[in-house]
């Protein structure tokens, strides 16, 4: 083990490593902050320029990529509330909240130190538990998975605390779209409308940017004016001060950071969840340990540490089952995982046996590029954050380009623009009418993994409902969901009681 990260580290020196690393940075940023690509379009098209590339540097262009991806996501998500990638929606919310009020390089420091501070904690995590993955990876099974799942959707009454019945339906919706296309489990096709474009079901990507970026774009366009609601000649904002402010936010908070590091590792270990569940559960989870819930959606720093620490943690943890099984923790970990076999190969026992130093490579790598990254977008921050200062007339047009763009390459499919519009013109609906958006994400993203999990409990217990009851692990997740709903319940009857005492 020594002699590996001692071989890592030791390439780390070569002028050739740096340059993979600084190539990989300045590709992940553009990608990540294009809506639509992400790193799963980045590491695609790079991918067959690596054959015959040296592994380790191919590792370390690799590591530039996925460590920067999150923060170049995170750029748009803050001035324009338009996610780069899916799990930066979480970002959104507080994020582009800053922004209005003129913050909005304290907003991109704040992302930036999480992002470092995520990618740090992810890799302490892989480190640490590279022994003990087997056990971890297969005490999940399909009851445990179904846990986890209620337990991010009765999230969903937190994300709507002023609304919890509009926030629930908006969940009902996301859930029910989520049902659209073929279904394996009962080989029929659902809800299709004898389209075969929905045949697959509604695509992620021209859905959720059209579902918060046009929606928004529709929304601030009809606003007028500028991103920042005052006018900047009356207050000059103080771009530099701002900085120093973002760090000290992310410094200063460490219980925060280290417990959204540790559930974007933990999310990231289990194959198939990926950023977004990481990102809003951890944004959930800041939110329920906050004193101030209230002030979440509405410019809280935490919203946007808890939410960008996690995402960028999750890579580390994804990265657990993608080298010891060869099950990718995430998406991005699949195109990963055809990288290794590009290079020859196999994940799994022989790859920790013989091939270690390359996974301590995409760590350190991974590490060294975040490095690189934060400090380039803290160091771009006050001249990124002048864009909320533009009139939105310029910047919506600008936008709306690279949305169409963006989510066309995904699929180079014209009916994903379409997809896209009507996503945005729901979207732009469910917000004239008071109904969270982030509802409706969490429901269509957790859609899929709670009714596969449910089928395939019931077909393990012929039946029965005991088995969420037997499974420990499942039966803490499903007391838990029930405790978050039954505890503010409480709460509020106390709280009545002692006001009518009171009057």
């Amino acid at each position: 083990m020594l002699e590996s990260m001692a071989l890592a580290i030791e390439r780390l020196a070569d002028p050739q490593a740096l340059a993979m690393l600084l190539a990989g940075v300045l590709l992940g940023a553009t990608f990540g902050a294009l809506p639509g690509l992400g790193s799963i379009v980045a590491l695609s098209v790079v991918l067959p320029f690596t054959f015959g590339m040296d592994p380790l540097a191919a590792m370390y262009l690799y590591a530039g990529i996925m460590s920067s991806v999150t923060f170049g996501g995170s750029v748009p998500a803050i001035l324009l509330n338009t996610p780069g990638t899916p799990p930066n929606a979480a970002t959104c919310f507080d994020g582009y909240a800053m922004a209005k009020r003129g913050e909005g390089a304290r907003a991109i420091s704040v992302s930036a130190m999480s992002c470092l501070v995520g990618s740090i904690g992810g890799a302490v995590v892989t480190i640490a538990l590279l022994p003990l993955i087997k056990p971890i990876v297969f005490a999940f099974g399909p009851p445990e998975f179904f846990g986890l799942v209620i337990f991010g959707l009765v999230m969903i009454a937190f994300a709507a605390r002023a609304n919890m019945v509009k926030g629930l339906i908006g969940g009902g919706i996301g859930l029910m779209l989520s049902l659209v296309g073929y279904s394996e489990i009962y080989d029929t096709y659902r809800y299709t409308m004898g389209s075969d474009y929905l045949w697959d079901g509604i695509p992620l990507v021209p859905f959720v940017v059209g579902l918060f970026a046009v929606s928004e774009l529709i929304t601030y366009t009809a606003r007028g004016g500028a991103t920042v609601t005052h006018d900047p000649s009356e207050t000059k904002i103080n771009w530099h001060g701002q900085i120093l402010t973002g760090i000290k936010d992310v410094l200063s908070r460490p219980t925060q950071w280290m417990r959204s590091a540790a559930i974007g590792a933990g999310i990231g270990i289990i194959p198939g969840l990926g950023g977004s569940v990481a990102a809003f559960l951890s944004y959930f989870v800041g939110m329920q340990r906050t004193k101030s819930p209230e002030t979440y959606g509405k410019g809280n720093v935490e919203g946007i540490l808890c939410a960008e620490t996690a995402n960028d943690a999750k890579e580390g943890g994804a990265l657990l089952p993608t080298v010891a099984f060869g099950l990718p923790g995430s998406a991005d970990m699949a195109i990963l995982l055809g990288a290794f076999v590009l290079h020859g190969m196999q994940p799994g026992p022989d790859l920790l046996r013989n091939h270690m130093d390359l996974i301590y490579a995409l760590l350190f790598g991974i590490i060294i590029s975040q490095v690189i990254t934060s400090g380039l977008g803290l160091l771009a921050a006050p001249w990124l954050a002048r864009l909320s200062l533009l009139p939105n007339r310029w910047i919506a047009p600008f936008v709306l380009v690279l949305v169409f763009v963006g989510t066309y390459m995904v699929r180079t499919n014209i009916l994903d623009v379409a997809m896209a519009i009507g996503a945005g013109i729901f979207g732009y609906l469910m917000r004239r009418y008071g109904f969270p958006l982030i509802t409706i994400a969490i429901g269509y993203i957790l859609g899929p993994l709670a009714e596969k999990s449910w089928i395939q409990s019931m077909q393990i217990s012929d039946g029965s409902l005991t088995i969420f009851v037997t499974e420990p692990i499942a039966l803490v997740l499903l007391l838990g969901a029930l405790a978050t709903l039954v505890v503010p319940v409480v709460s509020m009857v106390r709280k009545g009681r002692a006001r009518r005492a009171a009057a």
